[in-house]
């Protein structure tokens, strides 16, 4: 069954590939990018590619863990566990390592930036920011919840569930307990790490050089801001609902015995849904990911032309 499901899951991941590259086409006859500004090629190209190696770095990491999954059994499944935020890690960390264009301010470009402070979150939209930090919150808490909740195992690991009353007990496994909470929690922490690390590069990376690029620089910080945010949320939305899922078919199991409440069915129910809700939004935010990667260029010249047209009509 587990088998089944991950296979089902690369299959999606590959229509999400086609899917972006056919939308990527279509982009570029859309949005033509300006080429006029050598600074500007340099910068948005330098990008597309370190986001090009990081998603696909990304996409190749996941493939493994769910290879080594299958093959090692033996391992209860914990290296499918801690994949999602550990792809999302390397992705990040392999961005942040590959250099960023050659410096052209040394041939007498002149730099024009804001004097106020640049920050990890300055170029996310407070929705993206929010919704990024209770992504995150949520992830943490139901961890610790499953933690708290777990019981041992028959060889003493805490990867099962156990409910006891006066006439019933029943256990299941496997549930996200310790055994999976402690490595995911260390993994979802260093997958926040990186995200702020790359997130803080983009931002306060130097500006173009030359006068009157304020928008252009705006825009590729704005546009590599949402496609690491994509990133981020495709890894931590994959993790939190692996361990939804897991933990609402362990807590259905548990439960199905005669004289455990029932109130306890309906949470399983709840954690089931929520992790499959979870495992197709990993989808999107991947395609998402993938799609303003590759289509860098066009949608810096998108967002170019959207603050023009805001200026012009604002009158600013």
């Amino acid at each position: 069954m587990t088998g089944l499901a991950l296979m089902a899951y690369a299959v999606l991941i590959v229509v999400a590939v086609v899917v972006v590259w056919m939308l990527t086409q279509r982009a570029r006859r859309t949005h033509a990018f300006r080429q006029g500004n050598e600074a500007l090629c340099a910068a948005v190209r330098s990008a597309k590619r370190r986001f090009f190696v990081a998603v696909g770095f990304t996409a190749v990491l996941l493939l493994v863990g769910f290879v080594t999954t299958l093959a090692f059994p033996a391992a209860l499944g914990l290296p499918l566990a801690v994949t999602p935020s550990v792809a999302g890690v390397a992705g990040l960390l392999l961005y942040a390592a590959m250099p960023p264009p050659a410096d052209s301010a040394a041939e007498g470009g002149v730099r024009v930036a804001s004097l106020a402070p640049r920050h990890a979150w300055s170029f996310m939209s407070r929705r993206a920011l929010v919704g990024l930090i209770a992504l995150f919150a949520g992830t943490f808490v139901l961890l610790v919840v499953t933690g708290v909740t777990s019981s041992p195992d028959d060889a003493g690991r805490y990867r099962a569930i156990t409910f006891w009353g006066d006439t019933f007990m029943s256990s299941a496994t496997p549930y996200p307990g310790w055994f999976y909470a402690i490595p995911l929690l260390i993994a979802l922490g260093l997958l926040a790490l990186a995200a702020v690390l790359v997130l803080r590069r983009i931002a306060t990376t130097p500006s173009l050089p030359g006068a009157g690029l304020e928008r252009e620089d705006r825009a590729w910080r704005v546009v590599s801001t949402r496609v690491v945010t994509n990133l981020v949320s495709a890894a931590a939305t994959l993790q939190l609902g692996g361990v939804a899922v897991f933990a609402g078919i362990a807590i259905r199991n548990a439960a199905s015995q005669p004289g455990v409440p029932l109130a306890l069915q309906a949470v399983g129910n709840a954690l089931f849904v929520i992790g499959i809700a979870a495992l197709a939004a990993s989808i999107v935010w991947f395609t998402l990911a993938a799609l303003r990667a590759f289509g860098l260029p066009h949608a810096v010249a998108f967002d170019v032309a959207t603050q023009g047209d805001v200026r012009e009509a604002t009158g600013r």
